[in-house]
């Protein structure tokens, strides 16, 4: 992830998009200082929880810009939002994330609310960065309670 970031950083250089560059060497930066945290490369997985950590920043910062009637601050954020989704995976559609959650079920034998947490566990294994926590959880949880 991070040489595929230093990549797009000297793309971004070469064509002088400086909005771009400044959010692909925050990223970088934000992907370093973990790996220099945990002292070791980050995973691919790893990587992308950071993504979508960042993600969930901007558009908590984006909601606030709008509620202030900051529009060129929201436009930011979304831009930034725009170029860090590039790096993840797309996510799961309703309907696919449907099937998922229904063949987890019916592997885990789970039919009840009891026994959420091992389908939970096991659609995270599967599913990692493509599939939001709270979405899949409501979906889960509506399955179950039926």
């Amino acid at each position: 992830m991070i040489k595929k970031l230093s990549a797009d950083i000297n793309e971004a250089l070469r064509q002088s998009q400086k909005d771009r560059l400044k959010v692909l060497r925050t990223l970088k930066s934000v992907l370093k200082n973990r790996e220099i945290e945990l002292r070791k490369e980050l995973t691919e997985q790893e990587a992308m929880q950071i993504l979508n950590s960042e993600i969930k920043k901007r558009e908590q910062a984006l909601e606030l810009y709008l509620q202030a009637g900051r529009q060129e601050l929201a436009d930011n954020e979304k831009f930034e939002i725009a170029i860090i989704r590039e790096y993840l995976p797309e996510p799961l559609s309703e309907a696919e994330l449907s099937v998922e959650v229904d063949k987890a079920i019916s592997e885990t034998g789970a039919d009840s609310m009891k026994e959420m947490g091992p389908v939970m566990k096991l659609l995270k294994e599967r599913l990692g960065s493509r599939a939001d926590g709270k979405s899949l959880s409501s979906l889960v949880r509506a399955k179950l309670s039926n």
